[in-house]
């Protein structure tokens, strides 16, 4: 599967087991950084890479971490 540069750098930090936080707006905030915005997350969850907690979190699936390392991420 090809992922932006956006979509690879979000999964650079979720993973690694960090979690993606809502911020403002439609921003998505990992470490208090913003990192993208809902619609990047919305298709990595397309993916099957993130999943959305009842919190409104993401965090990487089995398969996202899978990924990831097999990226080099």
């Amino acid at each position: 599967m090809r992922l932006s540069q956006t979509q690879l750098k979000v999964m650079r930090w979720v993973g690694k087991g960090w979690s993606a936080l809502p911020g403002a707006g439609s921003a998505v905030m990992v470490n208090g950084r913003r990192v993208c915005n809902v619609d990047t997350m919305h298709a990595l969850e397309r993916h099957g890479l993130v999943r959305q907690d009842d919190a409104r979190c993401w965090a990487a699936t089995d398969q996202g971490k899978e990924f990831a390392r097999s990226q080099g991420l």
